[in-house]
C-alpha cells in the first residue's frame, strides 16, 4: 500500500504511545521528523496570488463575464438605482420609462419601495408586483408589506415561495446525517427531551422518548440522553443505556460511540473497543462521526494490547481528511495532508450557461451594473434549481467566485460536495484578503478558521444574539475589550469594519489565554470564544476528569461548542496547509499533549522570519 510507505515504524510506536497518554518520557522523540502540513511551491504561489487579487470593481461589472445588457439599458440601469438611493424618486420613475429591457423592473420597484422612509405604494401595485415578480429574491418582503396594508378581515393572498439558500445554512458536507432523510424530527420532543436530560431527569427524558418516538428516532433521542449523562461525568449510567440502545440498533453508529466514550471514561478500554468498532461499522452516521469512531478505535486497540488493529483502523480515519480526526489521523501515520486546492477557471461558457435562466440572466445583469448584493440573492434564489444541475450548479458557483462572493461561494462548494462526493477545497476554503488594523498577532491560519466559522466572511452578519461582524464579536466584548462604551451605542457599526473586527478578535484571543480557567490551552480558548469564559469556568469542572485532550473535547456539555472546537481546529490546520504554515496544535494533539495557543503565534513568528519573502506578503499584509 502506497501510503504506508511514509510510516516510520518507531516513529509510529512512539507517537502512538503518546496519543495514547502512555507516559512517554521526552528522550523518547528526539529525532522524530514531523512531516510539515504545507503545500509544495506551486501551492503557496498560489496562495499568495489568492490573497493579493484585489476585489473587482463591480460598478463596471465584473472581467470575463457575460455583459447581458445592452451598453445603454446598463448605464439607464445604473443610474436608475443611484437616483432611487438619492431619493430621487421621480427622475428614477421618468428614467425607468425609458427602458427597453425591462426584465429587472421587479428589482427597480423592490429597491424602491423597500428603502427605510419611502413612499409605500398601493394595495394594487403590490398585488401587481407579487403576480409578475413573485420569484424575485424581494418577494417575501413585498408579501409581507402587502399584508399589512390589507383590511383585517380582507382574505390571504397565497404566500409566494422562499426557498432561497439561507446564509445560515450549515453546509458541513462530512457532518451531514444519513439519518436526516429518512427521520422526521418533532422539534418539541427534541426540545423536551434535551431539556430533561440537561437536567439530569433521565426517567422524564426516556418517558418522552416512549411516548413521542420509535425505530430510528427513538435511538438517536436516546443516544443523546446518554450524552448528556457522560457529559456529567455519570460514566457508568452512561455506558448503560448507550450500550443497549446499541445492541438493539447496531445500524445507527451514535449510541456506540456514546457507549465508547463513557466505557474509556470508566478505565475500560476493552468495553471501548468493542463499541467504537460498532460505531466505526454502524451505516447510519456522518462521515465525522465515523473518522472519529475510527480514530478511538485505533486508540482502544492499543490499550487492550491488540496493536495489530491500530493502523488499519487509524487508517480508516485517515480517509476523512477534511474533518478534526480524520486530519489528526494522518499527521500520526505521516500521511500528507490530501486537499485539492485546485481552482476551476470561470470563463465565458460559465456565464453563458447561467443567463439561459431567468434568474441567472438577472444575476449577471445586477452584476454588470454594480448590485452585487441583489445578484447574490438571485443565484441564492436559484440554488434549489441548480443544486440538481450539475452544469448549472457549476457555472454558479464559477459566476459567484469570479463576483467575489465569497460567503455564498463557500457554502456552494460545501453544498456541491456534499450532492457529489468531489472536493472543492478552493472554493471551500476560500482566501480572502484578511487586514487586521494592528497586523496578525495570532496565527493567520487560526484567524481564517475562526472567520470562517463564525461568518464565512461576511462582514455584515449580525446573529440573533447580537454579535457582529467578520468574527462575530458581541459589542459588550468589544466595549470591555477596547475600554470604549461606545462600542455598544453609536459606534457598534464599527464592529462591522471587517479591518477592526478582526483587531478587537485577536485582542479577545489574546485575553481569554490569561483567563485562570483557560491558562493558555488552545482548545479552551477557542471554548470560551464561542460559549463565553464565564460558562467555561462552570462545565469545565464536571470534565476535569478528562485528563487527555480527546476526552476533554468530547466532554464538553455544549453541542454546538464541542463542534465548534472540532471545527475550528480542523480549519486552522487546512488554512495553515493552504498558507504553507506550521501547525503546531496538530502536532500537540498528533503526539496525544494539550495544544497551547502560543504555540500558535510562536510559529507564525518563526515561519515569518524563515519563508520566502512573498508568503511573507501573502500572510501578513502589513
Amino acid at each position: 500500500m502506497p501510503a504506508m510507505q511514509a510510516i516510520c515504524p518507531m516513529a509510529l510506536r512512539h507517537r502512538l504511545l503518546a496519543i495514547l497518554g502512555l507516559g512517554v518520557v521526552a528522550t523518547t522523540t528526539v529525532g522524530v521528523q514531523v512531516p510539515a502540513l504545507a503545500q509544495g511551491a506551486g501551492e503557496t504561489a498560489l496562495a499568495e496570488q489568492a490573497m493579493n487579487v484585489p476585489r473587482p470593481n463591480l460598478r463596471s461589472g465584473v472581467p470575463g463575464l457575460p455583459q447581458v445588457l445592452a451598453p445603454s439599458d446598463a448605464a439607464r440601469l445604473g443610474r436608475i438605482f443611484d437616483l432611487q438611493a438619492r431619493g430621487e424618486t421621480n427622475t428614477a420613475i421618468r428614467e425607468a420609462e425609458r427602458l427597453d429591457d425591462r426584465r429587472l423592473m421587479g428589482h427597480i420597484l423592490a429597491d424602491r419601495w423597500l428603502r427605510p422612509g419611502a413612499a409605500e405604494p398601493s394595495v394594487n401595485e403590490l398585488h401587481a408586483w407579487l403576480a409578475d415578480y413573485s420569484d424575485l429574491p424581494d418577494a417575501t418582503a413585498i408579501y409581507a408589506m402587502l399584508r399589512r396594508r390589507l383590511p383585517q378581515n380582507a382574505p390571504q393572498p397565497p404566500a409566494p415561495p422562499d426557498d432561497s439558500l439561507s446564509a445560515d445554512a450549515d453546509t458541513v458536507p462530512e457532518e451531514r446525517d444519513p439519518a436526516a432523510r429518512v427521520v422526521q424530527r418533532d422539534a418539541r420532543l427534541d426540545r423536551t427531551v434535551r431539556s430533561r436530560a440537561g437536567e439530569g431527569d433521565v426517567n422524564g427524558a426516556l418517558s418522552a422518548i416512549a411516548r413521542g418516538a420509535s425505530g430510528t428516532y427513538a435511538a438517536l433521542l436516546q443516544g443523546e440522553v446518554a450524552l448528556a449523562l457522560f457529559h456529567k461525568a455519570r460514566d457508568e449510567e452512561a455506558y448503560r443505556l448507550a450500550a443497549e440502545v446499541a445492541r438493539q440498533n447496531p445500524n445507527i453508529a451514535h449510541p456506540a460511540f456514546v457507549a465508547g466514550l463513557a466505557a474509556w471514561g470508566m478505565g475500560r478500554p476493552d468495553l471501548a473497543l468493542t463499541q467504537f468498532e460498532a460505531s466505526a461499522r454502524a451505516e447510519i452516521g456522518p462521515a465525522a462521526l465515523r473518522a472519529a469512531a475510527s480514530f478511538w478505535t485505533a486508540r482502544a486497540a492499543v490499550r487492550t494490547r491488540r496493536p495489530q488493529l491500530y493502523v488499519p483502523w487509524m487508517l480508516q480515519a485517515a480517509q476523512e481528511p477534511r474533518t478534526f480526526y480524520g486530519l489528526i489521523a494522518r499527521r500520526v501515520l505521516g500521511l500528507p495532508p490530501g486537499f485539492a486546492w485546485e481552482q476551476e477557471i470561470a470563463g465565458e461558457a460559465e456565464g453563458i450557461a447561467l443567463a439561459e435562466t431567468a434568474a441567472g440572466w438577472r444575476a449577471l445583469a445586477l452584476l454588470q451594473i454594480g448590485q452585487r448584493d441583489r445578484a447574490e440573492a438571485e443565484l441564492r434564489r436559484l440554488w434549489p434549481i441548480a443544486q440538481n444541475n450539475p452544469g448549472l450548479s457549476s457555472a454558479m458557483l464559477a459566476v459567484a467566485r469570479q463576483a467575489d462572493m465569497t460567503e455564498l461561494v463557500s457554502q456552494v462548494a460545501s453544498l456541491a460536495q456534499t450532492r457529489d462526493g468531489r472536493p472543492r477545497d478552493y472554493d471551500r476554503f476560500p482566501l480572502p484578503r484578511l487586514q487586521p488594523t494592528g497586523g496578525f498577532s495570532v496565527d493567520p491560519a487560526l484567524i481564517y478558521a475562526v472567520a470562517l466559522q463564525e461568518s464565512r466572511f461576511d462582514a455584515r452578519a449580525v446573529s440573533p444574539a447580537g454579535a457582529r461582524g467578520l468574527m462575530q464579536i458581541m459589542p459588550a466584548t468589544a466595549a470591555y475589550i477596547l475600554s470604549d462604551p461606545s462600542l455598544r451605542g453609536r459606534g457598534v457599526a464599527r464592529l462591522n469594519d471587517p479591518s477592526f473586527s478582526l483587531e478587537v478578535a485577536q485582542r479577545y484571543l489574546h485575553h481569554l489565554v490569561e483567563r485562570d480557567v483557560v491558562d493558555g490551552d488552545l482548545i479552551r480558548v477557542l471554548a470560551a470564544y464561542n460559549n463565553g469564559p464565564g460558562n467555561l469556568a462552570r462545565w469545565a469542572p464536571a470534565a476535569g476528569h478528562r485528563n487527555d485532550p480527546f476526552l476533554f473535547i468530547e466532554a464538553i456539555p455544549v453541542n454546538e461548542t464541542r463542534n465548534y472546537v472540532q471545527r475550528v481546529l480542523a480549519y486552522s490546520w487546512i488554512y495553515a496547509s493552504r498558507l504553507g504554515l506550521p501547525a503546531p496544535s496538530l502536532d500537540a494533539l498528533a503526539s496525544g499533549n494539550f495544544p497551547r495557543f502560543h504555540a500558535e503565534g510562536s510559529a507564525f513568528a518563526t515561519a515569518r522570519r524563515s519563508d520566502p519573502p512573498g508568503l511573507r506578503r501573502a500572510v501578513a499584509h502589513q
